[in-house]
């Protein structure tokens, strides 16, 4: 093709037709400048179709973490609201004098904090190499931002909590106990507290009263944190699903 020009160009200069040799000179940038945008485009085609892979191997991931600590919230949820029940009945005999049973599970701390792992690699990796804008619905990354914002304020707020423990200790200590069970020959041990020597210790029953509060507080926040990562998979769904609201 160029060859084909050349011979042109050259036959119009020998011929001394300079007007045809201008037409055929801007024809044949014309035809350069359409080839390297018609390149860029398809560059920029393969180069988007990247990214879009590279969205969709992140959504997926987004997904699997996102079920994960689903699943990891709900079990600390139980946890939370169970210790909360047992702590209202144990206060709930003490305050009436009744005697211990075999129902009541007797807490070796009622400052009982639970630790959890999270994952969160994926949204990590994209905000460390600044690249969370490959994710191109504009919500989603707004969703990611609060989850991962209020995940922060969430780790505070256990190691306050954890901080009131530690400040808490002194009040339980004096009640606590070892208990040895054997067990068709095989001897465990287990810490709790003292249920007879607690009775009419109102400070103590406070105590346990409160610690069954944070309890629940406990329960509430990590529901509020586990609706993040439900709104995250409801997105990612209508995303893959094409029927997202505006």
């Amino acid at each position: 093709m160029i060859s084909f020009f050349r011979k042109i160009r050259q036959k119009l200069l020998q011929q001394n037709r300079v007007s045809r040799y201008l037409a055929y000179a801007l024809g044949e940038i014309l035809l350069v400048v359409i080839g390297i945008l018609i390149a860029l485009q398809v560059n920029n085609w393969n180069e988007n179709l990247k990214i879009r892979e590279k969205e969709k191997l992140f959504l997926e991931r987004i997904k699997e973490e996102a079920l994960w600590n689903i699943d990891i919230l709900d079990n600390q949820i139980k946890i939370y609201q169970q210790n909360a029940s047992n702590l209202d009945s144990v206060a709930f005999a003490l305050n009436n004098d009744l005697p211990k049973n075999e129902h009541l599970r007797i807490p070796a701390s009622p400052f009982f904090i639970s630790a959890w792992r999270l994952r969160n690699s994926a949204y990590t990796e994209l905000v460390s190499s600044g690249s969370l804008g490959i994710l191109s619905d504009i919500k989603l990354r707004e969703i990611l931002d609060e989850a991962a914002s209020f995940q922060s304020i969430t780790i505070q707020t256990l190691n306050y909590w954890r901080d009131m423990s530690v400040a808490d200790i002194n009040l339980f200590q004096p009640y606590r106990i070892q208990e040895i069970f054997i067990t068709n020959g095989d001897t465990t041990q287990n810490m709790s507290l003292d249920y007879d020597r607690m009775k009419g210790q109102s400070e103590v029953i406070a105590g346990i009263q409160f610690w069954s509060l944070a309890n629940r507080k406990f329960a509430g926040g990590i529901l509020e944190f586990r609706e993040y990562f439900q709104n995250i998979l409801d997105r990612i769904e209508c995303l893959e699903n094409k029927n997202c609201p505006n």
